[in-house]
Formats: C-alpha cells, structure tokens, sequence
C-alpha cells in the first residue's frame, strides 16, 4: 500500500468516525483479542455516552456469525475472513461488519433479516426468550446453529433496523457473496 493511500485511508476513518477497523481472517484468537481492545476502549473514555454492553454484545455476534457460517475464503488458505468497523457517530455508536456467505443462503438470510426488521422491540425480546428455551431449533432449521439468536441480539440492542447489503465476490459471483451488516446504538 502507497503512502498516499494510506494517508487517505487513516484520513476518511478519522471523519467517519472509525475508532477500530479490522480485516482478516476470523479465529477465535482473533476474536478474544480484538474483543480485549474493544474492552479497553470501551472502558475509557471513547465510548461512555451509550450502552458498550449492547455494542459488545452485537459486536460479539457479528464475528461469530462470520466465523461459524462463512466458507474458507478461496484465496485465503482456507480461513475465514471478514471485516469489522466499530465506530461513534453524532447519534451514538455503529458496528459494521461483512463476511463472505454461500450465495445459496441470500434469500434465506435476506428472509430472516426481514422478519426481524419487520418486528417491534417487544415482539424481538419476546422472539428472543422463545427461541433461548427452543431446545428443538435443530429440528427445524439444520443450518443455523442458534435458531437466528445472533440476529435476535443484534435488532434487541440496536436503536434502528439492521441495515443490510450483499455484493458479489469478484471472479465467485455464481458461488459466494458477501454480506455486509450494520447496526447503531
């Protein structure tokens, strides 16, 4: 990477807002130390104007989510990779994130994310508490592994909809997308 572009790069994070920025593969090691750096901000003074345990916990869902259901990127050796963006804004704090998905499952994610966007907060904590004692969602749904509890976190802590987007994988279109997820608190 040039100078220049990373220059520019550090520049529009700064004006966005971007406190924390991420790009790679997605292990559990990743995670547990990503998840200390966002602890320590969390901590000081950066992110005392609203709620960190809803953003920790909508954060801690999003990279699982692209750890446990996306494919080994093609050119990656196997890993699962992604990208997450935590940041403030004037309305408070977002999270970004996006992985790589099968694009067989688009409809089916577009479908839930719906379904949960279409919900109220009540009618999101009441799915919520149901599908917590739902010792049977593997019966009705054997690719998820939380009966959409992650997607159920995320639209309880966030104060909008999830906003959601798919791209096509350059050179993968007719096998891979890519997801991209925000939230805002």
């Amino acid at each position: 990477m040039e100078i220049d572009l990373f220059s520019t790069f550090h520049s529009e994070a700064e004006k966005k807002g971007v406190m924390f920025y991420y790009s790679g593969a997605f292990s559990q090691s990743v995670i547990t130390t990503i998840s200390d750096i966002l602890k320590n901000r969390f901590d000081g003074h950066d992110f005392q104007s609203f709620n960190s345990r809803k953003v920790f916990s909508s954060f801690i869902e999003m990279v699982q989510n692209a750890m446990h259901y996306s494919p080994e990127a093609p050119e990656a050796g196997g890993e699962k990779i992604g990208a997450i963006a935590v940041g403030k804004s004037e309305s408070g704090a977002f999270l970004l994130c996006a992985n790589l998905i099968d694009k067989n499952y688009v409809e089916r994610i577009s479908k839930k994310l719906e379904a949960v966007n279409n919900m109220t907060i009540e009618e999101v904590k009441a799915a919520y508490k149901i599908q917590l004692r739902n010792e049977n969602h593997h019966e009705e749904d054997d690719i998820s592994k939380g009966a959409g509890l992650g997607l159920l976190t995320m639209a309880r802590d966030s104060k909008s909809k999830i906003e959601y987007r798919f791209e096509n994988v350059v050179g993968y279109e007719d096998r891979y997308a890519e997801i991209h997820l925000k939230t805002q608190f």
